[in-house]
């Protein structure tokens, strides 16, 4: 079976996840001109519980898979991998089971608890989506492990094109059979748009179902069809297998992963408290119900949606480079552990930095393309940008301790970041004058925390020590460049194109589009100026000596290629 370098797993895995979130924020628009701020905080108040459970079931047993599969497979023991991948398959098909019931049997208490009864329907169309997603995350955990990341891209592209269409096709039927039903029951005006509205908040989440239900049975197609090559590597293992029983191999399994998942449910319980009392606190600031729900709805979807494209990248990076990690920690190579963590670091920084300032100089923009209608978050995401940053750090620390079998020090480190957050929330929402912003702040103070408790806990295992200038400093200056570009570009062809495109959304887009993409060209080019980017890392990517072969035709830049 194929299998890829880090930087050509993260690659692969990068482009799939920049489809998807691209997806996302194409539909995410449409379905809020359907169901508007106030929908969208009934939905993301459903998908509350429905991430609690989602992580109960998927988070830590996909992990722990892909380091034991990886270790595994460093040491030849192919039998007792493929005894790993059976015994992993019974744990989550029957964890994932019970958990899609009992997530459905709670809605109701739960959306009440919440204080939203209206996000009732919302989860129960969520929870069928859990049995599917535990299936899925058998086969991503012991395709990763193997280091081959492309049936997971697949299959999460698949998931959400259906998700996407779905999405708008069942919030806007549910939405016109909403109004008939609250035009039955005697309402009119506000109050029958508002009942409408949870149905089709959501009829807005019927295709997280059936496109997990679509990506499962791709992974297990997949499988099937290299199955006999999998067995095939029988004849190559060191030994036969035998050398666990089942239930060794499943204390294994949730020794690694218990950590994980008891740290993951600690965070949404604690955001999913956050949630009741970001909206109880910005009615304690003096704003109703709906105004509280609206301003939870334009942070849910406007500022953290968009801030969590970029951040896909730190995820892909954090799936490519976790087996890489197990693999250099079982065969203890010290020399290629650190250089492969130092260079984990190198990456994400070099994407992170860049992304954080384009956000933040194209924020009104971007916010104005995307969400049109109701463009109430730029100011949020252009105070908020730089959070990425921290984000996209504690992602990969998280990953590279968990390879390093630390699982528990991340998760704890997190959790105690999220205490603050809570704190910090509750004190700064109900200050009117800072009201939702008190949430970006909070969530500062929280990632800051767990990065630099992360970084000591590296430290203290590895020893490693990273280098400041190469590692951060020298995309930070070259992004303080670009940025001033952007923004002169932008506003440069707005002033040109406006006399000629007269549709304010349409020269919006243009201008924004010219300006990324200037600025895309800007950054790169200047990074192998800077030496943050060698012929050696363009060579590393996918089509790696092509894009160097194009990039060396730029005049001058050959001779910084060649140093």
């Amino acid at each position: 079976m194929k299998k890829q370098s880090s930087v050509k797993g993260f690659t692969v895995l990068s482009a799939a996840s920049i489809i998807n979130k691209l997806l996302g924020l194409l539909y995410v628009p449409v379905v809020t001109l359907i169901i508007g701020n106030y929908g969208n905080g009934i939905r993301e108040q459903g998908y509350k519980l429905y991430e609690l459970a989602f992580v109960i079931t998927n988070t830590g047993i996909p992990v722990a898979l892909s380091k034991i599969i990886s270790e595994q497979l460093a040491s030849s023991r192919y039998k007792l991998s493929y005894r790993t991948l059976r015994v992993s398959a019974v744990l989550m098909t029957a964890g994932g089971l019970f958990t899609s019931i009992l997530t459905a049997a709670l809605a109701g208490p739960v959306s009440k608890l919440m204080q939203t009864p209206q996000a009732y329907w919302t989860i129960m169309a969520l929870s069928p989506a859990l049995l599917f997603t535990s299936i899925s995350c058998i086969f991503r955990g012991y395709f990763q492990g193997r280091s081959n990341m492309v049936p997971t891209s697949i299959s999460q592209i698949i998931e959400q094109v259906i998700n996407t269409v779905l999405a708008v096709l069942f919030a806007w039927l549910a939405y016109q059979w909403g109004l008939k039903f609250a035009a039955g029951e005697g309402l009119a005006g506000e109050e029958m748009v508002n009942e409408a509205l949870k149905f089709a908040a959501a009829g807005a989440t019927v295709g997280v179902s059936a496109g997990a239900m679509a990506s499962a049975g791709y992974l297990y197609w997949t499988y099937a069809r290299n199955k006999a090559e999998i067995i095939d590597e029988f004849r190559y293992s060191s030994t036969d297998g035998s050398e666990m029983s089942a239930t060794d191999i499943l204390k294994w399994i949730v020794r690694l992963a218990l950590p994980i998942t008891l740290g993951q449910v600690m965070i949404y319980v604690t955001q999913l408290i956050d949630a009741v009392n970001t909206k109880s606190r910005l009615m304690t600031a003096g704003f109703s119900d709906v105004e509280a729900t609206s301003m939870y709805g334009v942070l849910a979807t406007q500022y953290t949606k968009v801030l969590f494209v970029p951040v896909v990248f730190a995820t892909a990076l954090s799936t490519a480079v976790l087996p890489s990690i197990s693999e250099a920690a079982a065969v203890n190579d010290r020399a290629l552990l650190n250089r492969r963590i130092s260079e984990a670091f190198r990456t994400i920084f070099m994407i992170a930095v860049p992304a954080a300032t384009g956000l933040t100089v194209m924020a009104k923009p971007v916010i104005n393309i995307l969400f049109f209608r109701s463009p109430d978050g730029w100011d949020l995401l252009m105070a908020g940008s730089w959070t990425i940053i921290l984000i996209s750090l504690v992602s990969v620390q998280t990953s590279v301790l968990q390879g390093l079998g630390k699982t528990y020090v991340p998760t704890v480190h997190m959790v105690i970041g999220l205490a603050l957050k809570l704190i910090v929330n509750y004190t700064l929402i109900a200050v009117r004058s800072i009201n939702i912003k008190g949430a970006i702040i909070g969530n500062a103070v929280c990632y800051i925390f767990a990065a630099v408790m992360n970084y000591r806990a590296l430290k203290k295992l590895t020893g490693i020590r990273l280098n400041v200038r190469k590692t951060f400093n020298r995309p930070l200056s070259v992004s303080i460049i670009m940025g001033i570009f952007v923004y002169l570009i932008y506003h440069g062809f707005v002033f040109m194109l406006e006399w000629l495109i007269k549709t304010v959304f349409v020269l919006n887009a243009v201008c924004c589009f010219a300006a990324v993409a200037a600025g895309c060209l800007i950054y790169y080019m200047l990074m192998i100026v800077a030496g943050g980017i060698t012929a050696d890392d363009i060579r590393n990517l996918p089509m790696g000596e092509k894009i160097l072969a194009v990039t060396a035709k730029f005049p001058y830049v050959d001779r910084f290629l060649m140093r």
